[in-house]
C-alpha cells in the first residue's frame, strides 16, 4: 500500500513569469510531486497562487491523508467533492491537476514504475511523435513534424535547420523540403492560425505549402471545407471544441488537448477515450505557461496519444521522451504520425 501521509503546496513560476501551485504528495513508501500549468487566460497570480498553497495545505491535505494512492479514480472523485462546483471554481482546476497529478507520482514510484507504465499498463510502448513550435508571424505559429522519426532527437536536428531561415510560409514550406532531403525524413510543416482566412485561401495553403498539420481558427463550415479537400492532413479541432462544443470526426480528425483545461487525471484520461470514440486523433498539448517538468511525454505515452505539441525550449520534455526510448529498447517504437 501507498498510505498517503501528508501533502504540500507551495508558489512555483511558470515560463513568461505566471505563478502557479506546485503539489508534493508523501506517502509511506514514495513521493510524487507535480506543478500545474496555466492556459491563455492565466488567473494565477502571485495572490491567487498563494490562495491556492493555502487550499492544498489546509483543506485538500487534510481531507486526503489516509488514503492510498493508488485509488486514483476516488481521490479525483473526492477532490471534485471537495471543490463542490462543477467546474472547479472553487479550488481551481490548477490546483486539482496538480494535487491528481503528483497522486499517480507517488503510486507509480511506490511500485517502482514509470508513470507511463503505471497509467498504461505493460504493454505502453508506442512513442508519442513531437509537433515542436519554432516560431510565428502576424499570421501563424509554426510547427515542424517528422512523420518518419527513427530517433527523437531527429525532430531537434530538422528544427535547428529550419532556424536558420526566415519566419514566412513560402520560405518555410521550401526550407522543410530541403531539410527532409538533407536528413533523409519526410519533414513537414504545421500551422496554427493567428486570425481568420477566406474558406479558399486555408485550402490553397495547406494543398500549396507542404502542410501536415493545421490548426484552424473559423466557422464549422470552414472545417467542413478542410475536412472534405485535404488528404493525409491533421485538421485540429481545438478551436471548434472550445467555442462550439463539437466533438466530431465529420468537422475535424484531430485534437490538441491541454491537461489543465479536464481537471483531474481521471478527467484527463475520460476524455481523450472519448476523442478517440469519435474516431479522432488526440494531440496532448502543453500549455502557454508551463513548468520546467517532464511530465507531459509519461501522460502522452501512458494514454497513448499519437503525438504532442511542444515548444522548442521545452527541452526537459524532449530528454524525457528520448529517456523513456531508451527505457523501453527494442520494445519502443515512435508511432509514425500519419492520417
Amino acid at each position: 500500500m501507498s498510505i498517503i501521509q501528508d501533502i504540500i503546496g507551495r508558489i512555483v513560476v511558470l515560463r513568461g513569469g505566471q505563478y502557479s501551485v506546485e503539489v508534493d504528495v508523501v506517502t509511506d513508501e514514495s513521493f510524487g510531486r507535480f506543478a500545474a500549468p496555466i492556459d491563455e487566460n492565466p488567473a494565477l497570480y502571485i495572490a491567487e497562487a498563494r490562495r491556492a498553497v493555502s487550499e492544498v495545505d489546509e483543506i485538500i491535505g487534510p481531507e486526503l491523508i489516509g488514503f492510498d494512492a493508488i485509488d486514483q479514480e476516488l481521490i479525483d472523485s473526492y477532490l471534485w467533492e471537495i471543490d463542490g462546483t462543477d467546474n472547479f471554481s472553487h479550488i481551481g482546476a490548477n490546483t486539482a491537476l496538480a494535487v491528481s497529478v503528483a497522486v499517480a507520482k507517488a503510486a507509480a514510484n511506490s511500485r517502482n514504475i514509470s508513470l507511463y507504465s503505471y497509467i498504461g499498463g505493460t504493454f505502453t510502448t508506442e512513442l508519442p511523435v513531437p509537433v515542436v513550435t519554432f516560431g510565428a508571424d502576424e499570421n501563424f505559429e509554426y510547427h515542424v513534424i517528422v512523420r518518419d522519426l527513427l530517433e527523437v532527437t531527429d525532430i531537434i536536428d530538422a528544427v535547428v535547420r529550419l532556424l536558420d531561415f526566415s519566419l514566412s510560409l513560402e520560405e518555410l514550406s521550401k526550407a522543410s523540403e530541403q531539410v527532409g532531403l538533407e536528413l533523409g525524413l519526410e519533414v513537414s510543416l504545421g500551422i496554427t492560425m493567428r486570425k481568420e482566412l477566406e474558406t479558399e485561401k486555408v485550402l490553397e495553403i495547406v494543398e500549396d505549402y507542404n502542410i501536415a498539420y493545421i490548426k484552424p481558427i473559423g466557422t464549422p463550415e470552414l472545417f467542413l471545407e478542410l475536412i472534405a479537400g485535404t488528404h493525409g492532413v491533421f485538421i485540429d479541432g481545438e478551436y471548434l471544441y472550445r467555442k462550439y462544443n463539437i466533438l466530431d470526426r465529420k468537422y475535424y480528425n484531430a485534437l490538441s488537448i491541454k491537461p489543465i483545461n479536464l481537471g483531474t487525471l481521471t478527467d484527463l484520461y475520460n476524455f481523450v477515450n472519448d476523442v478517440k470514440a469519435e474516431k479522432i486523433t488526440p494531440i496532448l498539448s502543453e500549455s502557454k505557461y508551463e513548468p520546467a517538468d517532464e511530465t507531459l511525454p509519461h501522460l502522452a505515452l501512458g494514454l497513448r496519444c499519437p503525438a504532442m505539441l511542444i515548444h522548442m525550449n521545452s527541452v526537459e520534455k524532449i530528454n524525457e521522451l528520448n529517456r523513456i526510448a531508451e527505457e523501453l529498447g527494442e520494445r519502443g517504437r515512435i508511432i509514425t504520425f500519419e492520417e
